[in-house]
């Protein structure tokens, strides 16, 4: 056997250890929050109660916190949390479908049809491997984190991977990808730069019909001036994200959240949290220009979780199909696993009471540098 052979099967030997590591700590984790007796499932209250919300109230309130608050308090016997609706008033028709069912089996429904998304996204993508792909997917701690809290990460994902996988292929399927990701429009940032950088025309189209008809339906079913009442509130939630002091900050995986938790000033947080943006859309820009659409997207995805200003380590369940598409092209060597297993495991890290000693950002920062390594020196 030749010495890179040697190398691969030992490589591949780590792979399988690192995706059962990470099916040990989820594991742990998991019993580690029954047997505390924490209450699962928490942001899934919050999807089970905008639409209830909305049903017996003016749609308008919704972005009213005093009034929601009362509400989900009244809703949950004992809550003494609060989960605002920071969302735009198209997701609101998009889960108007949770009113039809307890809370139990609604959950059960949400994430069956977010893992059968996320399913048929690798399928598509991955083909004869979409199995070991999906296998590293689930082990990983922010597809625990999703489930268990009954988050949007499966569906999320799903939409980005079918969206950038079928780039170049399928232009028009893509756009229906990149339109319905405008329900979370946050993790599309760097969308409309990868898609105008390549001149992918018939995507873009594809992408605004699908948002134009979300936000018409919206309209019609909703007050239109939700829109601005939406836009409206999110700098104030986002202030009082940075102001509180009983959240673990570091679980926004942003470089603003990042510099709060160090002691840094909003001023300066957010002054970095924009250079750091437009630096990574120039990066993006670029690499949309000169690169493989399959590195690019793989660019593109990890860049997301550090330029938009609200990014939670749960959402990064599609950073493990970035660590898939990296390594294929660059292959595995001691200083990629690493870097890889700390991309992995950092979700489960935050939640560690050792969360304040690690920083997320940096950490995605140097894949976005190595991403864009691997595109300088093969795409090039």
């Amino acid at each position: 056997m030749s010495a890179r052979a040697t190398t691969d099967v030992g490589s591949m030997m780590l792979v399988r250890a690192g995706v059962a590591v990470g099916l040990a700590l989820n594991a742990a984790l998991l019993v580690a929050m029954l047997l505390a007796g924490q209450r699962l499932n928490s942001d899934f209250m919050a999807f089970w109660s905008f639409p209830r919300f909305v049903a017996g109230h003016d749609p308008r309130l919704i972005y009213d916190a005093t009034a929601l608050m009362a509400f989900q308090r009244q809703l949950y016997p004992g809550f003494g949390s609060f989960y605002p609706y920071l969302y735009p008033p198209t997701l609101l028709g998009a889960t108007a479908w949770l009113r039809l069912l307890g809370f139990g089996p609604a959950l059960l429904v949400w994430n069956a049809l977010g893992l059968a998304a996320l399913g048929l996204a690798v399928r598509a993508q991955f083909g004869g491997r979409w199995g070991a792909v999906m296998a590293l997917l689930l082990a990983s701690p922010a597809a625990l984190i999703t489930a268990s809290t009954g988050e949007t990460a499966f569906f999320t994902t799903a939409l980005m991977l079918a969206g950038y996988g079928w780039l170049g292929k399928r232009p028009w399927a893509a756009g229906l990808a990149f339109g319905l990701l405008t329900l979370k429009p946050q993790l599309g940032v760097m969308v409309p730069f990868v898609l105008l950088a390549r001149g992918e025309w018939k995507t873009i189209l594809a992408a605004l019909l699908v948002a134009g008809a979300l936000v018409a339906v919206s309209c019609v079913a909703y007050p239109p001036d939700l829109w601005a009442l939406w836009w409206h509130t999110l700098p104030r939630y986002q202030g009082q994200y940075f102001n509180a002091t009983s959240l673990n900050l570091n679980i926004i995986v942003t470089p603003a959240a990042n510099l709060v938790v160090l002691g840094a000033g909003q001023r300066l947080a957010w002054a970095v949290q924009v250079l750091v943006a437009a630096g990574l859309v120039a990066l993006v820009w670029w690499a949309a220009r000169k690169g493989r659409v399959e590195t690019v997207g793989a660019l593109a995805v990890a860049a997301t979780f550090i330029a938009q200003p609200h990014a939670y380590a749960y959402d990064s369940v599609a950073l493990s199909v970035v660590l898939v598409w990296w390594l294929a092209q660059a292959g595995v060597s001691a200083g990629r696993l690493v870097l890889a297993g700390l991309v992995y495991v950092g979700p489960w890290l935050l939640l560690t009471p050792w969360h304040h000693w690690f920083l997320f950002s940096p950490v995605i920062g140097a894949l976005v540098v190595a991403l864009a390594g691997q595109i300088a020196k093969n795409d090039g």
